[in-house]
């Protein structure tokens, strides 16, 4: 806290005293009082002899005065904005202690108001910007002093050049309609300079440094541009901001996924085709073209749709094109068609049971190309099982047999050719046969008295092969005639004795064989118990 000193100048004269406040006192030759705290004190003043009657007096001690510290200065820095009008900008100096300002202005700065005071305003012409001297300079001052000068650097700054602009860059939803585009506001800018392709309309948000944000309606002719900004203040234009707006047509879709072979989505009694391409992105709507009289269509102007062919098609496409704001792009398409289902592979035959309850199994390699099923025939016989499949099973009468086994492959459009074998069994004997002698070609009598029919059947040693045509261009039909009702073993070998085919077979029983067989020489070797016939045959 600041204090003062009280002199007290009456009366004076050896012997006196004076007192202070009623508790501090001095005897003359001394006359002062120091560090007397500022405000109101009472000075009581006494002779040495006592005749006197004490005098009193007040007095007001001031704090002790000090010199102004130098200000400190608050306002506008870069005047651009403001240089050569006639808008005024408040500058302020604050300094503890002072009781008046003096203010020093560059050329080309007018004072307004507030001369000789802590807040003035002023006003900037135009040859401001040019000058050297931006300086504002200012000092405080109280009865005690002047502070030293402050000096206040001012600036006529271009504006930076505005940051990345945001907004939407594809222009295909834009079209015909509206969007919003901004950037951050920049120190020192009056308002913005905002351009785009020519028929776009830019509306800013608002005048001067509100124009930062801008609304810009795109045509529907808008072809891929950028759209740009510039700052600008008194002193000038900042550089250029840009934002690329593409437009961009849809390019043909992916590959369509889907079924190629319409058979099996043909009415009546197909499924329903499904056709897909990747979802595309920013396209508003797919148009697909399908066969004419496709039934049931659904999903049309999306990605995926589904549809049953009509009865009776052969041939035909699927396609697609994408649409966005910009266009439709060119199709993609699939061609669709229908494959026939290739004919059967040779029949294979087994014996599954002996007479006199005989069921052979009819075979084929398997389900052919393009086929969905097998349709059997068989004429003097029943199928028991496998009708539809790759294999079935047959049961024929004990009685003679001749007929035939037909497959034919299918699927939801067409039928194959037929492979057929044919069937020829000879009666199943009503009784056993009687043990056959060595020399005999005869039933023993004794055990076959008492049948109604005599049968005379081959000797063991005659037992017959008989395979036609011989040669041939397609099949062989073999036969093996033979009393013995033992297993009968068949092999196909060629020239080189490298094994082609086995099987079994019955006595009189009929097949087709050799189908398979390359055209050239082959050795068809039978074999029953001990006897062995093996007979050449040649395809051609």
């Amino acid at each position: 806290v600041a204090t003062g000193t009280i002199t007290v100048t009456a009366p004076l004269g050896a012997g006196n005293s004076y007192t202070l406040d009623g508790t501090t006192t001095i005897t003359w030759p001394s006359v002062s009082f120091s560090a007397v705290a500022p405000g109101v004190h009472t000075i009581s003043v006494s002779s040495s002899f006592g005749c006197f009657a004490a005098a009193t007096t007040s007095v007001t001690v001031d704090p002790q005065p000090f010199t102004p510290s130098a200000p400190v200065v608050t306002g506008l820095t870069n005047v651009c904005p403001f240089v050569g009008t006639a808008i005024t900008v408040t500058y302020t100096a604050t300094s503890a202690g002072a009781t008046s300002y003096n203010w020093v202005l560059p050329p080309n700065v007018t004072l307004v108001t507030g001369a000789g005071t802590s807040t003035i305003t002023v006003t900037f012409a135009a040859g401001f910007t040019a000058q050297a001297n931006k300086q504002i300079k200012v000092s405080a001052s109280s009865v005690c002093g002047t502070s030293a000068q402050t000096i206040y650097y001012l600036l006529a700054q271009f504006p930076s050049t505005p940051g990345v602009i945001t907004g939407p860059t594809d222009a295909c939803p834009l079209l015909g309609t509206t969007a919003t585009y901004s950037v951050a506001p920049v120190v020192g800018a009056s308002g913005y300079i905002w351009s785009a392709q020519a028929g776009t309309t830019i509306v800013p948000a608002g005048p001067g440094t509100l124009g930062n944000t801008v609304t810009i309606t795109f045509p529907t002719t808008f072809t891929t541009s950028a759209v740009t900004v510039q700052a600008v203040n008194a002193c000038g234009t900042s550089g250029t901001r840009s934002l690329t707006i593409v437009r961009n047509n849809p390019s043909v879709p992916s590959l369509i996924s889907g079924p190629t072979n319409a058979c099996a989505h043909i009415a009546p009694g197909g499924t329903s085709a499904t056709y897909t391409i990747p979802a595309v992105e920013g396209v508003s709507t797919y148009t697909w073209t399908v066969p004419a009289g496709a039934i049931g269509l659904t999903g049309q102007g999306t990605n995926t749709i589904s549809f049953t062919y009509p009865s009776g098609y052969t041939s035909g496409t699927v396609s697609v094109t994408v649409t966005n704001g910009c266009g439709t792009s060119g199709p993609r398409s699939l061609t669709i068609g229908v494959l026939q289902a290739a004919s059967p592979g040779v029949i294979d035959v087994a014996v599954t049971t002996p007479c006199p309850n005989r069921v052979y199994t009819y075979s084929l390699p398997g389900l052919t190309a393009n086929a969905t099923s097998i349709l059997w025939t068989v004429t003097g016989g029943t199928i028991l099982t496998g009708n539809g499949t790759s294999s079935i099973t047959v049961s024929y009468p004990s009685t003679a047999v001749n007929g035939s086994v037909t497959a034919q492959a299918i699927n939801n459009c067409s039928v194959s050719t037929i492979r057929s074998t044919a069937v020829r069994l000879p009666a199943c004997p009503l009784n056993p046969p009687p043990p056959v002698g060595k020399n005999s070609g005869n039933y023993n009598t004794e055990e076959a008295k008492d049948n109604t029919v005599k049968t005379t059947l081959p000797t063991e040693a005659s037992m017959e092969v008989k395979i036609y045509p011989n040669p041939t261009v397609r099949d062989f039909i073999m036969k093996v005639i033979t009393a013995s009702g033992e297993e009968i073993n068949v092999r196909v070998i060629d020239n080189q004795g490298r094994l082609h085919k086995s099987f079994r077979v019955m006595p009189y029983q009929t097949i087709a064989l050799g189908a398979e067989l390359k055209p050239g020489s082959y050795l068809v070797e039978v074999r029953q118990g001990t006897q062995v016939k093996t007979t050449k045959v040649i395809k051609f």
